[in-house]
């Protein structure tokens, strides 16, 4: 099964990627081609939907790693910030349960693989929530928080600290092409 397309979506160098971002679905029970559906279809992104899929690696609950885009691709995930940044999503509500021990680890796992190939540290590695101008903004010299993403349970200081662990460990994660 192919993810749909409603545009070819725009190409960027990838030595300009300098972020990898964590986002979450924030719906219950949404797999990648449900993501996929709502990302091409009239959406918060885009009234007209988005050329694809938002994200280049989408995480299961179980684990389930895919990889949904070439990392040539600019996809619409965080505004501003999408010529440089590469975004993994987790399908997860966000709610107050952190996510699946399972799906945490392949988040983290891609993230350090991504980190490792694109040269960045794992300070280099942000939840959607901690990016200015799409996460937050700042309105009259104080910071107005936008999102939640990728879920006020996660702990992106420990995120980044895992991720950090795992660059210096060999080999990456079993991806599948979605």
């Amino acid at each position: 099964m192919v993810l749909p397309r409603t545009d070819e979506p725009e190409t960027r160098d990838v030595a300009g990627i300098d972020t990898i971002v964590l986002h979450c679905t924030a719906m219950p029970d949404w797999n990648v081609w449900e993501t996929a559906r709502y990302h091409t279809g009239p959406n918060h992104i885009s009234p007209d939907g988005c050329p694809s899929i938002a994200y280049a690696y989408f995480v299961e609950p179980d684990g389930l790693l895919y990889r949904c885009l070439p990392h040539e691709i600019r996809s619409w995930h965080v505004g501003p910030w999408n010529e440089r940044s590469i975004g993994v999503c987790m399908a997860y509500e966000a709610g107050d349960e952190p996510p699946p021990r399972e799906q945490l680890k392949a988040a983290v796992d891609i993230c350090a693989d991504l980190a490792r190939k694109l040269g960045l540290s794992a300070e280099r590695v942000m939840g959607h929530r901690e990016l200015e101008g799409t996460g937050f903004v700042i309105e009259n010299g104080e910071r107005v928080q936008r999102k939640e993403c990728p879920g006020s349970a996660v702990d992106m200081s420990e995120f980044r600290h895992s991720v950090a662990a795992a660059i210096e460990r060999p080999g990456g994660p079993g991806v599948m092409e979605a």
